[in-house]
């Protein structure tokens, strides 16, 4: 079993409480920590399988794990090699490292077929930026399969870091030696929370405190910046998902986020035409659809329960 992040003691949702549990799991050395949700429904929609973004926990998912539940879906969620509270891999815990970005999609896929008896079908694998990449990328691979996917601005395309110097750049000091050292000029190398006005993620200031609550309070959550290593295995997985979206031969929604200052949603927009899927856009929201305020979460909820009832979900 695994523990529960609670800051200050806070009360724990009752669908934690009473219809989740923790668990570590082993793949390759690495401890993942993995939470599995039930709905109380008879008979169960299916699961969703999720996987969070780069510096993120399975915590900060509380809010929509309980959306997903009580819409009737089981749902699988880890924290990702890393960060949360699954293993670092580095002596410094709070470097934004891995070896290969495959590895993420592995452990996505791992996840999936441990758990295979405790998920109905259909399996929806869904996954917010950095994780919606790593679900992309888990299911171009063929590391997994399941019947279909929805993303929450997923990492196709990073303002001001996809530029051919910037790949050069990042390449080279790769090669001789750099791989563990942080990328330069980066503000967060800490792990904690920007003040609220300064943020890229929400609007909503309730979220954004309870979120900012778990690194304040739990140094073990903490994630500073990315190191070279990750930041040169970020635009390779990238490149492969773009490079073989027309390859994806399941249904699919990309959700964009309208004002997005992280990830482009041109490049979500671009990636849902090739890939012969659906793309919806929430204008106004900033990076964190399911940390936005009501007005903008309802928006992203609308789509993903009109695309489930579109694919017979």
């Amino acid at each position: 079993m695994a523990p529960v992040v609670r800051p200050w003691d806070m009360p724990l949702p009752e669908v934690i409480t009473r219809q989740a549990e923790m668990f570590y799991v082993m793949r390759d050395g690495m401890r993942l920590r993995v939470m599995i949700a039930r709905t109380t429904h008879k008979d169960p929609r299916g699961s969703i399988v999720f996987c969070p973004g780069r510096t993120e926990f399975i915590e900060k998912y509380f809010e929509s794990v309980g959306d997903f539940v009580a819409r009737g879906f089981n749902v699988l969620i880890l924290d990702p090699r890393g960060q949360g509270l699954s293993d670092r891999m580095l002596e410094d815990p709070l470097k934004g490292y891995v070896k290969n970005f495959q590895d993420y999609a592995d452990d996505f896929a791992f996840i999936m077929d441990a758990f295979a008896p405790e998920l109905p079908k259909p399996h929806i694998a869904m996954g917010h930026s950095m994780g919606g990449c790593i679900v992309l990328l888990a299911v171009l691979s063929g590391a997994a399969n399941p019947n279909a996917v929805i993303c929450s601005a997923p990492m196709t395309g990073l303002f001001d870091v996809e530029t051919r110097f910037t790949e050069y750049f990042i390449r080279a000091l790769n090669i001789v030696g750099f791989s563990k050292r942080y990328i330069p000029f980066q503000k967060h190398t800490g792990g904690l929370p920007v003040p609220f006005k300064n943020n890229k993620l929400t609007s909503d200031l309730d979220r954004f405190q309870r979120w900012a609550s778990y690194f304040k309070t739990t140094p073990e959550l903490r994630l500073g910046g990315a190191t070279f290593r990750w930041t040169r295995q970020a635009l390779w997985a990238m490149n492969y998902v773009n490079r073989n979206a027309p390859q994806l031969k399941i249904p699919g929604l990309i959700i964009g986020a309208g004002s997005d200052p992280i990830v482009d949603p041109a490049s979500n927009e671009a990636f849902a035409k090739r890939a012969k899927i659906e793309y919806k856009v929430v204008p106004g929201a900033l990076h964190e659809v399911f940390m936005e305020k009501d007005e903008y979460r309802n928006q992203f909820f609308e789509s993903f329960d009109a695309f489930l009832e579109k694919e017979g979900f």
